[in-house]
């Protein structure tokens, strides 16, 4: 089966290919997920950190929908920081930046669960085929242990994963869930501590 109609992806962006539409070596993409509090953002701003203090140009996007610490800021659990711009939609980030090398060495994207899966791809292989690097840092699955479908299709596409796990807030051992401690019901419901815990299998509860 074509791997365009699995992912939903028009017939024009063959990422096996690897053509190039302006002449510059295809840039990487690195995914990292894990469940909540795994430090997926942490790992996003130590890489963006680096390339910034080797005098890169780097971009870091985050979804609007994040707002928990800082609207306008990438934040750890443990108050890390960078600044970000906010978006509804990837696409709409072409509309005031030219996405090549010679402006941007990477792009970082936060959150990537929370953005369109066909946008996000679409965004992410043209940056790519531009010649620009990404990276992206979002939740594998969600509390019912559902994959998150953007998710899901980068690290599908990706050169590169990391995958982290959390410790569980009843154990210690290694966690791989999360776990919904709120009334919430929705599955995309932004929240903290107060609302999630990581979870090893043994103690999580899909809800």
């Amino acid at each position: 089966m074509n791997s365009s109609m699995i992912f939903n992806i028009p017939e024009d962006i063959d990422e096996a290919s690897g053509i190039q539409q302006k002449g510059y070596p295809r840039g990487k993409l690195e995914v990292i997920s894990g469940p909540m509090f795994a430090g997926k953002s942490s790992e996003l701003l130590k890489r963006l950190l680096f390339l910034e203090h080797s005098g890169k140009n780097v971009l870091a996007l985050k979804p609007v929908v994040d707002d928990r610490y800082d609207s306008k800021s990438i934040v750890t659990h443990n108050h890390l920081r960078h600044d970000a711009l906010a978006v509804i939609d990837l696409e709409l980030v072409k509309d005031n930046y030219t996405l090549l090398p010679y402006n941007f060495h990477t792009i970082f994207i936060d959150e990537v669960q929370f953005f369109d899966p066909k946008e996000t791809i679409w965004f992410v292989e043209e940056t790519l085929r531009n010649g620009v690097n990404v990276v992206a840092a979002g939740l594998d699955q969600d509390s019912r242990g559902v994959p998150f479908e953007t998710t899901a299709r980068l690290l599908a596409l990706a050169d590169e994963v990391v995958k982290i796990r959390a410790f569980c807030n009843i154990c210690g051992k290694e966690a791989s869930k999360t776990q919904r401690m709120s009334r919430k019901t929705s599955r995309v419901a932004v929240g903290g501590s107060q609302d999630y815990e990581p979870r090893c299998h043994a103690h999580w509860e899909p809800k």
